[in-house]
């Protein structure tokens, strides 16, 4: 769905050169070990759910009686924390959007195929997997976590290396869906989606120019719903795997919707064929 990033054939001056035929390209996107995360949702989720991950508080005074049980979790792990001031806050989030609670922790935990292989096997997963294909905006990326959590989406996917990190920003935007949603780095996606389409799941292609039109009986069931970036669509790669391609119907007065825009309609027409198939 697509201008999110498009993808250049070659190379221009200072760009990485693209891989030759059979080299594994070079990642785009590097994790860190640790990141100041910063938000009252995303530090909330974070407390919540990774509490031995956390290394030091930072919080405005006016946050203070709300984060209590986090700065006593911090006083009872012997783990630093600070009440300063809105600017200094402003200073360790390198972010105005901070919301008065920065915590710096270990980063947000990325799976590989062989994670999500395991939590299929057990069953731990419910409802579609998201295929990310060349979308390289972490606010995307922060959109699409939130609106896949509401919606009940078991996991986002996207090429290592290719698929942004979960920055600071990411996370924030995420709203503490960051904490819930697995976010998977495939090492190669190709002969990855093609061992879950092995394992039951159709692979669902979005596209603004062709396609059916959108219906629950296309979201149904085991799926990895693929989504394009906006200037490119779809890869043909990954496009020549899906076994139905669809589009959201529309006026045409504009090429397409933004990514987390689609992504929204599309998974919450999953999540609405997911209902009535369990009311049947």
């Amino acid at each position: 769905m697509g201008k999110d990033v498009a993808r250049k054939p070659a190379a221009r001056p200072g760009e990485r050169p693209a891989a030759r035929p059979g080299e594994r390209p070079a990642a785009r996107h590097q994790g860190k070990a640790e990141e100041k995360y910063h938000g009252v949702r995303a530090c909330e989720a974070l407390f919540a759910r990774r509490p031995g991950d956390i290394i030091r508080v930072y919080v405005a005074e006016e946050r203070r009686r709300q984060f209590a049980a986090l700065l006593a979790h911090c006083a009872k792990a012997r783990l630093g924390f600070q009440v300063v001031a809105q600017e200094n806050l402003a200073r360790i989030s390198a972010s105005t959007h901070h919301e008065g609670i920065v915590i710096l922790a270990r980063a947000c935990p990325r799976w590989g195929m062989p994670d999500l292989l395991r939590a299929i096997e057990e069953r731990r997963l419910k409802g579609p997997l998201l295929y990310l294909d060349g979308i390289q905006n972490p606010h995307n990326l922060g959109a699409i976590l939130r609106t896949a959590a509401h919606f009940g989406t078991a996991a986002v996917l996207g090429a290592h290396g290719d698929l942004p990190p979960l920055s600071p920003a990411a996370v924030r935007v995420a709203e503490g869906a960051a904490e819930h949603v697995p976010v998977c780095d495939l090492a190669d996606p190709r002969a990855d989606l093609l061992r879950l389409k092995e394992l039951g799941f159709r692979v669902v292609a979005t596209s603004s120019h062709r396609g059916s039109p959108l219906s629950p009986k296309s979201l149904g069931g085991k799926i990895v719903l693929v989504l394009g970036s906006e200037g490119e669509g779809v890869s043909k790669p990954i496009a020549a795997l899906a076994d139905e391609a669809v589009q959201i119907p529309g006026t045409g007065a504009v090429e397409s919707l933004n990514v987390s825009v689609a992504c929204g309609i599309l998974l919450a027409e999953a999540w609405r064929s997911s209902e009535r198939g369990a009311s049947r």
